[in-house]
């Protein structure tokens, strides 16, 4: 039975609809408000590039790892090489820009939905534009970041000062696009698979005007991956279901593990995957269609499918989707998807399956006793599969302690696993975990193809625990029971393996943050009237069995997305000028190497102006020094970000 928190609410809180529709329309215009900021703050980033590109190098170790990794991987020419280096260059910019205006990172991450709304999904479509999304993008230009980072489905990925960005509209060659169909610039087709004579559509035909595609079709040089994140308030539906359309570039050379992939997650609040969902470029995976374009190149794509994240386990609880597609590791060949529908939708037949444990939370169970346990669950199975096996693995600290080989009780979607208690071990303690693991057997035109479906928990927390097992209840009232944060653990720190039901009072303590009151129990904490949590003391209570790890937790507990720095591989060069000739009885010119100026000044060698003048932003002007007395001048010239270089001339 699925544990909950009982309260007896002395006042209530709540929202007409009218107010629901205006907080989310206020959330909208803020989210919009800082799109717009973050695409003006793209327009100074590519100044600063220009202004800054012909300062600054790549670091030596950095060029010559580029070439040798092109020409390991790739036959490429002179113009890619280049292309490679200047790509590279400016992703180090934009680390350089990010590093030098760090306020301006907080634009670029979605402001949290207000847990008002309560609503599992906003925008999720995309009709309402992209609020509430965080998108970034990482180039990986070959090999600076050397190949380690590429892991296939384990690769991680995270907003950093280099990579977060804004989608632009209908722009093909961006990372992130908004495809939106009433805009300049839309296409019906996705234009790569057009060439080839295929026609499929960039927007669902279930959904309105508006998807997403993440990562392009181009880019020599540097492995894309591109991600999407979403942040829940609420995960208020067992399941989110989306719409998406692959297309993957495939090498029959490469190995799968380099392959491009598309990656799905659900998160849990403290960040740990729920579930996911991992496609690598498969000519035998039959999702894909297949152009063979030559001996040594295919395009797989999939059309619009409909796929199922399961996020029981976090219900009612904040959570986090992310969607990320990559690049082949070596870079030249792309993977890009679009996708619509977040939440919007339930698949009638989600096409790679689903697979469910019912949410279970057994506190202290007798190991002797012989009395069954169930774990049962749900399955859908994927398109044109059939299921092979279906496995239950009782898990503690990772490692299987049993193994039930095949379900109990099995129907067309439901399964139950009965077992005994001993199946924990002869004296268990500590936590454990179910997992269920199923494989499903499809037919296609290349063989067999199997498809591995596994759920690694029922819940949030534990499944089964055997630690510390408590008293089952507990019955605090007034004013034996009143504490304050300042009291002894022993006083503050309260758990029972069944309920707790308090009516007595939590008074002022210090307000310091982890000295709160902390009440835990594995099925209900019941506030009765009479309870009361004074203003400025800190209480929490939440659903956990006995285990003695008293968190002190708060409504302020939320997921986001923190951009972190990163090494910056450039060189600044040193900006060098040139009198020529020095010495002059003349004239000189004065020449800037990679640098511009706009000021020249002349003067004595013990400070005397003798000339000032301003021009035109160039990098090369000649002066007449013949009317000076012989002698030594110090020649200044200023360039528009107000630096000062300085030369000594000598006048004969």
């Amino acid at each position: 039975m699925r544990n909950t928190i009982k309260i007896v609410l002395i006042c209530f809180l709540w929202f007409t609809s009218f107010e629901g529709y205006s907080q989310l329309d206020e959330y909208i215009k803020l989210e919009e408000n800082r799109i717009n900021n973050s695409k003006s703050i793209e327009q100074e980033l590519q100044l600063f590039i220009q202004k800054n590109y012909n300062s600054y190098s790549l670091t030596t170790k950095i060029k010559q790892e580029t070439i040798e990794h092109l020409r390991k991987e790739e036959e490429f020419s002179d113009k890619e090489l280049e292309l490679a280096l200047k790509n590279a260059k400016i992703v180090e910019l934009r680390k350089l820009f990010f590093k030098k205006y760090s306020e301006k990172k907080k634009e670029y991450i979605a402001n949290p939905i207000p847990d008002a709304l309560k609503q599992s999904c906003v925008n999720g479509d995309f009709e309402n534009g992209t609020a509430s999304y965080t998108f970034w993008s990482d180039a990986y230009p070959q090999p600076a970041t050397g190949t380690a980072f590429f892991q296939s489905c384990a690769t991680p990925t995270a907003a950093t000062a280099t990579n977060v960005i804004t989608p632009s509209v209908n722009n093909f060659n961006s990372t992130v696009t908004l495809i939106n169909s009433t805009a300049a610039g839309y296409q019906q087709y996705d234009p790569v698979l057009a060439s080839f004579g295929q026609n499929v559509p960039t927007l669902n035909t279930n959904g309105g005007n508006k998807s997403i595609k993440l990562n392009n079709a181009g880019g020599f040089g540097s492995s894309d991956i591109t991600t999407m994140s979403r942040t829940f308030a609420n995960i208020n539906e067992p399941t989110i279901d989306f719409n998406f359309s692959l297309i993957m570039d495939n090498k029959p050379a490469h190995g799968q593990d380099i392959q491009p992939f598309f990656r799905v997650r659900a998160y849990d609040q403290n960040n740990n995957v729920v579930d996911e969902i991992c496609i690598i470029a498969d000519p035998d995976n039959c999702l894909f269609n297949r152009i063979d374009i030559s001996s040594n190149r295919r395009m797989l794509y999939t059309g619009w499918l409909c796929a199922r994240l399961n996020v029981q386990d976090i219900l009612n609880q904040p959570g986090r989707i992310e969607f990320t597609i990559s690049d082949c590791m070596p870079s030249q060949h792309f993977g890009t998807v679009y996708i619509d529908n977040i939440c919007g939708i339930i698949c009638a037949t989600p096409q790679l399956g689903a697979l469910s444990i019912d949410p279970v939370n057994f506190v202290c169970p007798d190991a002797s006793s012989t009395t069954p346990l169930n774990v049962c669950g749900t399955y859908q199975t994927p398109a044109n599969a059939t299921l092979g096996t279906l496995t239950l693995d009782i898990i503690q600290n990772g490692t299987v302690v049993s193994t039930i080989g095949a379900p109990t009780q099995l129907t067309a979607n439901t399964f139950c696993f009965t077992f005994l208690p001993n199946l924990f071990g002869a004296s268990p303690s500590g936590d454990f975990e179910f997992e269920v693991n199923a494989i499903f057997n499809v037919n296609c035109s290349a063989g067999t193809y199997y498809y591995n479906l596994t759920d690694s928990s029922s819940s949030l927390g534990p499944d089964v625990t055997f630690s510390n097992c408590c008293l089952p209840t507990l019955v605090l009232t007034s004013p034996a029971d009143n504490v304050t944060n300042l009291n002894p653990a022993t006083d503050t720190k309260k758990e029972r393996s069944d309920w707790i039901k308090a009516t007595n009072i939590v008074e002022v303590g210090n307000n310091v943050y982890q000295n709160g009151v902390v009440y835990h129990a594995g099925n209900y904490i019941e506030l009765n009237p009479g309870f009361e949590a004074v203003m400025g003391s800190q209480f929490a209570a939440y659903i956990e069995g006995c285990s003695t790890g008293y968190i002190y937790r708060t409504s302020e507990t939320s997921i986001t997305n923190e951009i972190a720095d990163e090494e910056i591989h450039l060189v600044k060069r040193e900006v060098e000028f040139y009198i020529v000739p020095n010495p002059s009885s003349s004239s000189v010119e004065l020449i800037m190497k990679d640098n511009l100026f706009k000021n020249v000044t002349i003067t004595t060698i013990d400070g005397k102006m003798v000339y000032d003048k301003n021009i035109e932003l160039t990098d090369r002007t000649r002066v007449d020094v013949s009317r000076y007395a012989n002698g030594i001048y110090i020649i200044n010239l200023l360039d528009e970000d107000g630096n000062i270089y300085s030369k000594k001339l000598i006048k004969n």
